[in-house]
């Protein structure tokens, strides 16, 4: 069984998880079926284009599709549904006026592929991961069935990853907000900005208005305007510009 070879890569690929090479460590497990003959991740960010994972490239096609042709795939329109199979495969989603249409027209033809399965993993309401795959010499069917078994062992793996790193992520986020919040603590006080004056800043560098700010402080607007005065005052600056490349730059 196929399902048994790829199960041996498993242990490599775990140890790979929270690591930049997790999906070329995913990449190089279905280089072991030999009825593969392509696979591409791709991730799917719910506001903005799409992007490929691991290291397997076609840089004019990935560009082409990412760009513009995603919009026109027929599996961009399932992984948009909420209740979809995750595995889905390209003949069983197509009309059958599909080979004249824009997207084979325009891009599919060129890939080389035929036909495909999608294994569509979702993250969150944001984001959506791919692994899709075409295959020579075997139906796509039967292949689903023998990978069917390792796809869910590696979909934990994936929700693993990505729960792992975006915690490394926010850490760091996070960290660097302290920092950057320290270091322009420091900055206010050797301006002699007062407590509140401070805080004003923060805001202000935050993007609030004055409105805004206001309520936050539980003061007028008229009040933030005057404290804004004296911050401009003491900081020698005339502009909320000048405030911002001040502390930001």
């Amino acid at each position: 069984m196929m399902a048994g070879s790829l199960y041996q890569t498993l242990p490599d690929l775990i140890s790979t998880i929270g690591q930049s090479d997790f999906y070329h460590e995913v990449e190089r497990s279905f280089k072991q079926v030999p009825t593969v003959s392509k696979f591409k991740i791709i991730s799917y960010p719910k506001s903005s284009k799409p992007a490929f994972l691991g290291g397997y490239s076609e840089p004019e096609f990935d560009r082409i599709y990412c760009e513009s042709a995603y919009l026109l795939d027929p599996f961009y329109d399932v992984i948009n549904k909420d209740n979809r199979n995750e595995l889905v495969t390209l003949d069983s989603i197509i009309r059958h006026d599909f080979h004249s249409s824009t997207y084979y027209d325009r891009f599919y033809h060129m890939t080389g592929w035929t036909n495909e399965s999608n294994f569509i993993v979702s993250l969150n309401d944001e984001r959506t991961i791919c692994l899709a795959y075409t295959a020579h010499d075997m139906p796509m069917n039967e292949l689903n069935h023998e990978l069917r078994p390792y796809l869910h062992a590696i979909k934990s793996a994936i929700r693993k990853h990505e729960s792992l790193t975006s915690q490394i992520i926010e850490s760091s986020h996070c960290s660097e907000l302290k920092s950057e919040h320290h270091d322009s603590n420091h900055q206010m006080s050797l301006f002699g900005l007062t407590k509140r004056e401070k805080e004003i800043v923060s805001y202000i560098l935050q993007g609030h208005p004055s409105s805004s700010i206001a309520q936050l402080c539980y003061v007028s607007e008229g009040t933030i305007k005057n404290h804004r005065k004296n911050i401009y005052r003491k900081l020698n600056i005339h502009t909320q510009g000048e405030l911002f490349r001040k502390f930001l730059n």
